[in-house]
């Protein structure tokens, strides 16, 4: 078969142009299926790569770590012995506890009270009367509330702060604390927290029963005697005096209520 020269060319170019477009919509075709299959979601786990590296939590790191602290001085006090406040006189207990005796007649049959106290209690109920309203609250954990009693003295710029507790027939305080006028009082959990200002400022002395006083706790979580101070020429004396305990004829003076009983 022969061609004119016109029709050459374009039976040259037939086949090469249909081949173009053939490879051209193949390569479409696979461009859309990668773009369908980079949007498709994939199914299962997939890596995320690396993990990052975990760190060990801070601790102290000591500056010397092979020095030894000498000892502190020693403060050269004994040991404090906790002597009993002597019982209240002619009480009966109820068998309702403390709770139930009134605050005005423990003062006044109280030997550890002096005199002015019970003096200035003698209006209670009143208008006059410089006792605060009795507490009651468990400070022992023995189940029972123990009554806590307060007398505002102004006279003395002094507040008297007694901790009232009972042991089968008898009642007698735990607690006799001599602190500036207007001292207040707070119980955290079993312990009481009486907070005053003096001269010094604000401060708070926490008491603890440790199973025969309420003792005051200092910072290192040791107990030791309150540092409440009587007012001058009030007494019996209210010291911490070892294995003795003071009688109606104990002499009077400036003293650091600090007896505390069991």
């Amino acid at each position: 078969m022969r061609f004119s020269p016109s029709e050459r060319p374009a039976a040259r170019r037939h086949p090469r142009a249909r081949c173009a477009r053939g490879v051209l919509s193949a390569l479409v075709a696979v461009g859309v299926a990668l773009g369908v299959a980079g949007c498709a979601p994939q199914a299962g786990p997939s890596d995320g790569g690396a993990a990052p590296t975990l760190s060990a939590p801070t601790s102290a790191s000591p500056l010397w770590p092979d020095f030894t602290p000498s000892p502190g001085p020693k403060s050269g006090r004994p040991t404090p012995t906790y002597v009993r406040y002597l019982p209240v006189d002619k009480i009966r207990v109820p068998k309702a506890g403390v709770t139930a005796l009134s605050a005005k007649t423990l003062l006044e049959r109280d030997p550890n009270v002096p005199a002015i106290v019970q003096y200035s209690v003698m209006p209670c109920p009143g208008a006059d009367c410089p006792m605060r309203k009795p507490v009651h609250r468990d400070l022992t954990g023995d189940g029972r509330d123990e009554k806590v009693v307060a007398v505002d003295l102004p006279r003395f710029d002094r507040t008297l702060l007694q901790v009232y507790w009972t042991s089968g027939r008898t009642v007698r305080p735990i607690l006799i604390f001599w602190g500036p006028l207007g001292l207040n009082g707070d119980t955290y959990g079993r312990d009481l927290l009486v907070t005053a200002t003096g001269d010094a400022g604000r401060y708070t002395t926490r008491f603890h029963w440790n199973g025969e006083v309420m003792a005051a706790v200092t910072p290192d979580g040791a107990t030791g005697p309150p540092e409440g101070l009587a007012p001058d020429g009030m007494g019996p004396d209210a010291g911490l005096v070892p294995d003795t305990a003071p009688g109606p004829d104990t002499p009077t003076g400036t003293s650091t209520d600090t007896r505390t009983t069991s």
